[in-house]
């Protein structure tokens, strides 16, 4: 299959399954809001969050990985060769960062109750959980060594429906749970049972594709190690960064403001963020084409070309998307949630312009120069970003709540990679710094110019809405509208589009 097929494909089902995974999820909160009082859900949130970080303790190897093996699509002897080496070099390096997490995990386990203010009769749950969620994610890291080469060789659809079971059974296990009385213990007995089902699912499907592979310790290549290291350490850096840039915020209100507050900011963040990951999908998938596309002789305006042809699709929809959020989701959460669970207005217009602008045209680009190998640059940025924004938030979210923390993110973003992004833009994929501001204003202005206007039309009638019935039709036809921006914009794009996906 070609490069753009395997892309759109993927692409395709990726954005169906994430759908479909964050309808069920949403609908499953209210049931497990039930069950659990809102802060014992925050409490929920944090910790979570803390064994994330331990998660991404890989330093960066997963993404060396990935672009090593998307070199290797073609099956050859040779390729098979490569491709036993660069796993069976990944397996053991995940093994012995295994358990330097699972170490650090149960030592940190002890102090974690404290440090998220949990109410005393859950100190020993925490601990336990703590714990336990450590040694779980150690094993996830070496099963995410082996099924790495789904996502390098372009076999997303494959890859997101695996992902998609197991987040569905996730969500459904910990339903299931919650409801038989099992507290915060809940989310853990979920998150075991879906690990094993993950192994077995992608252990067969591995054998399937790819029945040559071969863990083999005599195989283990150092010097390979160091070079996928030496690319992937540098996004292991923007990791870091973009968890204390954007995760931490919980971290922060529940230390500062409360648990409870926790489960607010969660709520209100919910619709923006989802829908971000959802629209990202399109550069996401599209990564291990940019790195096949980058290595080929004299590529630099067809990168270019990619580049201004993603972000203009992926901000027309993000754009689109905002102003559909902004009439929505005080009549959803009010249908989902309850209205205490509503942060306001201006809280929810920041973060939805945060994710679904600004964070929009910095991830499309940052996708697109990683693809081409920058990542060096763009690490070193982002540690200044996130320094910046947790001294910001930590000083704002005290005098203005959860308002301070969001214009703290944005504030940081702005002062930092907000411009350094397209800089680097236009020295590694070309071009001027006006037509990379023609590329961002254009979906954006044109989009706003016509859906601000239905959005100042309606937001009287959604204020009042007090059914599902009606807001799922309501937003349904204005979805429609808001939309036809969209085809206008990037009707060249779908044009080439199906010539190529449907071309013999």
């Amino acid at each position: 299959m070609s490069r753009t097929k395997s892309a759109f494909f993927g692409a395709l089902s990726s954005q169906f399954y994430t759908i479909i995974s964050v309808l069920v999820s949403i609908f499953s909160v209210p049931i497990i809001i039930s069950h659990l009082s809102s802060e014992v859900y925050g409490l929920s949130i944090i910790i979570f969050q803390i064994t994330a970080y331990l998660g991404m303790f890989d330093f960066g190897l997963i993404a060396g990985v990935e672009r090593y093996l998307a070199g290797t699509r073609e099956d050859s002897e040779e390729n098979r060769e490569i491709i036993k080496k660069i796993i069976s070099t990944a397996v053991i390096v995940y093994g012995i960062i295994a358990v330097i997490i699972m170490l650090s995990g149960n030592i940190f386990a002890p102090f974690a109750a404290k440090l998220f203010n949990a109410p005393a009769k859950y100190t020993n749950t925490v601990h336990q959980i703590v714990s336990v969620l450590s040694i779980l994610l150690g094993f996830q890291l070496i099963l995410r060594a082996l099924t790495a080469i789904f996502f390098a060789h372009q076999r997303q659809t494959l890859f997101n429906t695996l992902s998609f079971i197991l987040n569905f059974a996730n969500t459904v296990l910990t339903v299931i749970f919650v409801c038989l009385g099992y507290d915060l213990w809940s989310f853990v007995y979920s998150q075991v049972i879906v690990f094993l089902l993950s192994s077995i699912l992608n252990i067969y499907q591995l054998r399937k594709h790819y029945p040559y592979i071969r863990i083999n310790i005599r195989q283990f290549d150092l010097a390979l190690v160091k070079d996928m290291f030496s690319y992937g350490f540098s996004l292991f850096l923007v990791g870091i960064a973009v968890q204390v840039i954007f995760q931490t915020d919980r971290i922060i209100i529940g230390t500062f403001v409360s648990l409870t507050a926790v489960s607010v900011y969660s709520f209100t963040t919910k619709l923006p963020e989802l829908s971000s990951q959802v629209i990202w999908k399109i550069s996401d998938n599209s990564f291990p084409a940019l790195v096949e596309l980058s290595k080929q002789k004299n590529s630099g305006g067809a990168l270019k070309n990619t580049h201004d042809r993603i972000m203009q699709l992926t901000l027309s929809f993000t754009t689109t998307i905002f102003w559909i959020l902004i009439l929505t989701s005080f009549p959803f959460i009010k249908l989902w949630v309850g209205n205490e669970y509503y942060a306001g207005m201006s809280f929810t217009a920041s973060v939805a312009y945060l994710y679904l602008i600004q964070l929009t045209f910095i991830h499309v680009t940052s996708v697109c120069l990683n693809g081409v190998g920058v990542a060096r640059s763009i690490s070193v940025m982002a540690l200044i970003e996130a320094a910046i924004n947790l001294s910001l938030s930590i000083f704002l979210v005290k005098k203005y709540g959860l308002n301070g923390v969001i214009i703290g993110t944005i504030v940081g973003g702005v002062l930092t990679s907000f411009w350094y992004i397209p800089y680097l833009s236009v020295k590694y994929l070309g071009g001027t710094a006006l037509s990379y501001l023609k590329t961002l204003l254009k979906p954006i202005l044109l989009c706003s110019a016509f859906d601000g206007l239905l959005y100042y039309l309606l937001k009287q009638k959604f204020y009042v809405i007090n059914s599902w019935l009606l807001l799922i039709l309501y937003t349904l036809l204005i979805s429609i509208l808001f939309l036809i921006p969209v085809v206008l914009i990037n009707k060249s794009l779908f044009r080439d589009l199906m010539k190529k996906i449907f071309a013999k």
